[in-house]
């Protein structure tokens, strides 16, 4: 199943980056979220490239999911490599430092930098009622 998962995951990020003029083996600065792969794929194939909920995200991360990477800037998904913060970072607005592969379908985080804190619509607190 989790080789069906990333032979799917591969094809897709490889049809996101298709009209990108990203170069394999570069270092890139982008903005964006880290999340888990079914809710990412699935958010971008309606071409939805924004934050996802960090609750599902880590459920589903710690089931076995690959960890993945919303960029704003590139308008696609990227597997992340060997980085061990992606549970702390989940729900948070990052910027990333990161190299990416030779496929260019996955990261390899340098470093990171936390923006703003966004958790799930749900746990976000509503506005004061005015009097």
């Amino acid at each position: 199943m989790r080789t069906l998962i990333l032979a799917v995951a591969g094809c897709f990020v490889s049809l996101a980056l298709a009209g990108d003029k990203i170069e394999p083996g570069k270092t890139v600065t982008w903005t964006g979220w880290f999340s888990n792969l079914d809710c990412a794929v699935s958010r971008a194939k309606a071409g939805i490239f924004t934050e996802t909920n960090p609750d599902c995200a880590e459920q589903s991360i710690r089931k076995g999911q690959p960890p993945v990477f919303i960029s704003e800037q590139a308008k696609a998904i990227f597997l992340v490599k060997d980085y061990a913060g992606v549970m702390e970072d989940l729900g948070y607005h990052m910027e990333i430092q990161a190299r990416l592969s030779d496929d260019a379908k996955s990261l390899n985080i340098v470093s990171t930098k936390r923006l703003e804190y966004q958790g799930t619509a749900c746990s976000r607190r509503k506005p004061a009622a005015k009097k």
